[in-house]
C-alpha cells in the first residue's frame, strides 16, 4: 500500500514545484498553460480565482502514474474503477488526481468544488459547478491545443461556459465515435443536459 502523504496549506508555489517534480516536461508545460487559461476564465466570468487555479494547476497530477499502471494503482488505493475506465485506462488520471490532490498536494477532502473539477476535466457530467466548467474548458482550449473545431470552442467558452461546454462534448464525442472508442457515462449525462437546455432555448423563440 502506497505510503499517504498529506501536505496540508501548500502554496501555489510550493504546488507548482512538487507538479514539476512529478510530470514529464510536457504534461507539466500543459498544466501550466492550463492554470493561466483558467485563471483568465475565472477572472472573465467573476468565478472563484483560488479555487479555479487550485484546481486547474493539479488538474493532471494523477498522470503521475503512468496509464498502463492506473487500473492496478487504482484499486490499490481503493479507487472505484468502471468497466470504460477498465477498457481505457487514461481516464483514471482523474479519479488518481482527487486521490493525489488530498494526499500529496494538501487539498481539503472536504472542497468538493475543487475535487470535483479535477475528477471531471477529462469527461464532463451533468451539475457542473462554474468552477468546473473552467477547468474542463481550460484545458481543452489552452495556446498548445490545435485541433479541427478550437477556435470556435475557444470563442464560445469566453461567451458563453454552457455553450463552451456542449460544443466540446459535441467535439469529443464525435472523435471517439470516430475512433470507436468508448464514451463515458458522465460525457453522457452532461451533453444530454446541455442539449436539452438549448434545445428548450430554441423552442421558446
Amino acid at each position: 500500500m502506497e505510503k499517504k502523504e498529506n501536505n496540508p496549506r501548500l502554496t501555489i508555489e510550493a504546488m507548482r514545484a512538487l507538479l514539476q517534480q512529478s510530470l514529464k516536461p510536457k504534461r507539466y508545460e500543459h498544466s501550466i498553460r492550463v492554470y493561466e487559461t483558467a485563471i483568465k476564465m475565472a477572472e472573465h466570468f467573476h468565478a472563484d480565482g483560488r479555487k479555479v487555479a487550485l484546481a486547474a494547476l493539479i488538474h493532471d497530477c494523477g498522470r503521475q502514474v503512468p496509464k498502463e499502471e492506473s487500473v492496478d494503482k487504482a484499486k490499490e488505493l481503493g479507487i472505484p474503477v468502471d468497466p470504460v475506465e477498465e477498457a481505457q485506462p487514461i481516464l483514471l488520471h482523474a479519479k488518481l488526481g482527487v486521490y493525489y490532490a488530498i494526499h500529496k498536494y494538501g487539498v481539503d477532502a472536504k472542497d468538493k468544488e475543487v475535487l470535483d473539477a479535477i475528477r471531471y476535466h477529462s469527461t464532463g457530467t451533468a451539475d457542473m459547478t462554474d468552477t468546473a466548467k473552467i477547468v474542463f474548458l481550460a484545458d481543452l482550449i489552452e495556446p498548445g491545443r490545435d485541433f479541427e473545431g478550437v477556435e470556435e470552442i475557444r470563442e464560445a467558452s469566453f461567451r458563453d461556459l454552457d455553450k463552451g461546454m456542449l460544443l466540446s462534448y459535441d467535439n469529443t464525442i464525435r472523435y471517439l465515435l470516430q475512433d470507436g472508442l468508448l464514451i463515458h457515462p458522465d460525457a453522457i449525462s452532461g451533453y444530454n443536459q446541455l442539449a436539452a437546455k438549448y434545445k428548450k432555448g430554441k423552442k421558446r423563440k
